[in-house]
């Protein structure tokens, strides 16, 4: 029988991916209200896996076969974080284009002064994301980087964006109020102005 301390390494780091894949999840289930199906998916795949390597433990399986299963729980427990950035990311950008597209960009910046600082970093994550589809040997670096020094930041700016948005909608509801009574002054300026030449 194999002796299971000698991979007592491995399953240190599982239970550190795993650790941080959680809190990528719930990141990200902050973000969009919803469970990030991908992600809890990932982390059933690698709790499968270890389960499967205890069993081979105790089966008298080959240290290639219980190395390759724990390997393989690890890169779930990577995949499941990279489901949860990537998600997270994604939602904030539509909720952010729709927001610009319905109140402008004047209300925003007037009510979230930081709102070009969130865009722009969330648009540097998204092409490092974009960068990581073609570096298949460096994703994993890639999307650590993003966690450590990206996530978290773009989170909170846009969970601070979200505070902001009833002062969004009030300002933008004052705008359209005041173009139209603009509008209307115009108009009736215009048919003044006709009816003075008809009358003159």
């Amino acid at each position: 029988m194999i002796d299971w301390k000698l991979y007592g390494d491995r399953f240190a780091r599982i239970c550190n991916e795993w650790d941080k894949a959680e809190k990528d999840i719930k990141l990200a289930e902050q973000v969009s209200h919803k469970v990030v199906f991908p992600s809890i998916k990932e982390l059933r795949y690698a709790g499968r896996r270890i389960v499967e390597a205890l069993n081979g433990l105790n089966d008298d399986a080959t240290d290639d076969d219980i190395q390759k299963l724990l390997q393989d729980a690890e890169y779930d427990c990577h995949r499941a974080r990279h489901d949860a950035i990537d998600a997270a990311t994604a939602k904030i950008a539509y909720d952010i284009e729709i927001a610009v597209s319905k109140l402008g960009y004047d209300p925003i910046l007037r009510a979230f002064s930081k709102f070009s600082e969130l865009r722009r970093k969330l648009n540097l994550v998204r092409a490092k994301i974009t960068e990581s589809r073609g570096d298949r040997e460096n994703r994993e670096a890639i999307y650590s980087v993003i966690e450590v020094t990206d996530f978290q930041e773009i989170v909170d700016l846009f969970a601070e964006f979200q505070e902001n948005e009833p002062v969004m909608k009030g300002l933008a509801k004052s705008q359209r109020r005041r173009t139209a009574l603009s509008y209307s002054i115009g108009i009736a300026s215009l048919i003044l102005a006709v009816i003075t030449l008809i009358i003159a």
